[in-house]
């Protein structure tokens, strides 16, 4: 659990971070801003479940895909003792490797904030209501 709010406290720095970035950067006049969207298809992908953002990079789609399998296994697992013991195990190695993602992110700062939202989104839904 401890490595859950980790990560969570990591997303919240790479968002932070990302919004000083943009009040030091906002242009004085007129802009036009445009969205462009960029579908990437590998054959060795599953379809991003519902509510995962779409990343550029291929290893980051794929881990963001597992890793919000893994989370929707977890909560279900919540309330089975023996299960739980045994996928807070796996939940560490999800946060070694979250913490490798964000770092690739890091470079992205759209994708970055993307991450991060998504992030806190599924640990609120990991809250007990």
């Amino acid at each position: 659990m401890k490595k859950l709010f980790a990560v969570l406290a990591i997303a919240g720095v790479m968002v932070a971070c990302n919004n000083k970035k943009k009040d030091e950067k906002a242009p004085e006049g007129d802009t036009t801003t445009t969205t462009t969207t960029t579908t990437t298809t590998t054959t060795e992908t599953t379809p991003a479940p519902a509510g995962v953002p779409t990343f550029s990079d291929p290893e980051v789609q794929k881990f963001a895909n597992d890793y919000a399998a893994f989370m929707t296994e977890y909560k279900a697992g919540m309330s089975d003792p023996a299960k739980l013991a045994e996928l807070s195990t796996k939940l560490q190695d999800w946060s070694k490797r979250s913490t490798e993602i964000g770092m690739k992110l890091a470079t992205k700062p759209e994708e970055a904030k993307a991450w991060a939202e998504w992030v806190m989104a599924l640990s609120k839904d990991m809250m007990p209501k």
